[in-house]
């Protein structure tokens, strides 16, 4: 009888203690009491001026090196900024990215720490206060860093210390993502920021797959372009996400995430917190892809072929063809030989061009006088980090590209490897329902900053019966 009169008293005690902590209208959420950090504005700085300062510092564009911040005896500095990334899905780890606005940033930086669930205390919106003394920032692939300094590097800011040196406001704000019109309009100063793409879609030779390709160890990047002008930028997931093996989202529409660089600072991605970061429920906006479904094509009349075996090794300029580089550089596909086979190639690697997009157009090739025609042609591709080959095909053609109807043609075409080169691939596509001068295009586009991949692409022909 002791035990039960006891309890009863531990219990209503219990309860005592838990009404007292409840308001009196609200007796489902116990609240719990915050303090806004009590911080002298004298002692605060931002995150566009933590960054001048790393800029002063490193003047030359190769210049890496850490930035040190007060003493952990000196006069208290902090860093203030608001939460804009989430690891609850494993896409981001030991990292937290803030920035200086809630709404309308204008700079953003990477907090590095070592732990796990960082979303769990440092939530979406959250502003934090982040005493940079004793901690560094430096450029670390890419990307702005703020952690413990080990010599010349950066290192995740220890628990113990994140524990005293990163104080969080009391409640979580609403963040809005910035919208940009295109990732073409992406700088340096958004690097870490949360933003917004309107009318994105992943490119068609990404459709049908996961956001993580089972081959990758640690990231993998899918392709996204913007319906109105074609820009280009990848996403990037990495393998140990929780929604690795969900299937991309096939529509079009708004995605929302954090501008980043890949590992080897080679080009800008996008980075989600979690699929719902997708809004792609509208129609597709890609161009009219030629469907043609013919019987017994590919006959033994060869109407066109070019193996470029008549060139020689640099040359750009072949009869009849357009080889045209619309941005008006000076990269254009060129002839390229390997153990005694031609072939024609494009990169935008060490181009100094961005965006790099080049077009090699055939001679017009009559399909008058045949039928059952069919095009091949072979491609491989070298240091690949991205498809930037696309196939059309035009029967209107004059000389503008801009004027001219293009048709998308749905062909095999190589993919791989990132390092060094791959093997030829064989495309094809059936073209017996177009008539009189048919133009084949190959179009380049890619930029020193984003794909680089090197192209080749050999033994053109359009054979019918």
């Amino acid at each position: 009888m002791k035990k039960i009169v006891l309890s009863l008293l531990s219990l209503t005690f219990l309860v005592l203690v838990f009404d007292s902590c409840v308001r009196d209208t609200d007796y489902e959420t116990p609240q719990i009491s915050c303090t806004e950090p009590d911080i002298d504005p004298a002692s605060m700085t931002d995150i566009a001026a933590v960054l001048s300062n790393w800029h002063t510092l490193n003047q030359a564009p190769n210049d890496r090196n850490v930035l040190e911040f007060a003493s952990v005896n000196d006069d208290s500095v902090y860093l203030t900024g608001y939460v804009v990334s989430n690891d609850k899905t494993g896409n981001f780890y030991h990292e937290l990215f803030i920035q200086d606005d809630l709404t309308d940033p204008h700079h953003a930086i990477k907090l590095a720490i070592d732990q796990r669930s960082l979303f769990t205390r440092y939530d979406m919106g959250r502003k934090l206060y982040v005493k940079l003394n004793g901690l560094g920032l430096n450029k670390v692939h890419g990307e702005y860093v703020i952690g413990e300094i080990d010599g010349s590097d950066i290192i995740p800011i220890r628990k113990h210390i994140a524990d005293k040196n990163i104080l969080r406001g009391c409640t979580p704000g609403d963040v809005q993502a910035k919208i940009l019109n295109s990732p073409n309009d992406i700088t340096d100063d958004m690097i870490g920021m949360y933003v917004q793409f309107d009318n994105m879609q992943f490119d068609l030779s990404e459709v049908g797959k996961t956001f993580v390709d089972p081959a990758d160890s640690y990231d993998t990047h899918r392709l996204m372009k913007g319906c109105v002008d074609d820009s280009e930028l990848k996403l990037e997931t990495s393998t140990f996400a929780s929604f690795k093996d969900v299937l991309l989202p096939e529509k079009a529409g708004s995605v929302k995430g954090i501008i980043s660089r890949n590992y080897g600072d080679d080009f800008y991605v996008l980075r989600v917190n979690n699929p719902e970061a997708f809004d792609f429920t509208n129609d597709r906006c890609d161009p009219p892809v030629l469907d043609c479904n013919g019987t017994n094509i590919g006959g033994s009349t060869v109407l066109f072929n070019e193996d470029f075996s008549a060139y020689n090794y640099g040359d750009t300029s072949f009869p009849g063809w357009t080889n045209v580089n619309v941005n008006g550089g000076s990269t254009l596909f060129k002839v390229g030989s390997y153990q005694g086979n031609n072939f024609v190639k494009c990169s935008a690697y060490n181009s100094g061009e961005d965006p790099l997009e080049v077009w090699l157009i055939t001679p017009p090739i009559n399909l008058d006088n045949s039928t059952g025609e069919k095009l091949t042609f072979k491609t491989l591709t070298g240091y690949n980090n991205g498809q930037p080959l696309t196939v059309y095909v035009s029967t209107d053609f004059n000389g503008d590209i801009n004027a001219a109807t293009w048709l998308l043609v749905d062909t095999t075409m190589a993919d791989g490897p990132s390092s060094g080169y791959g093997n030829w691939v064989d495309g094809s596509a059936d073209i017996s329902c177009l008539n009189g001068n048919v133009y084949i295009a190959f179009r380049y586009k890619g930029g020193e900053n984003g794909i680089t991949t090197t192209i080749e692409i050999d033994d053109v022909n359009v054979s019918a019966n």
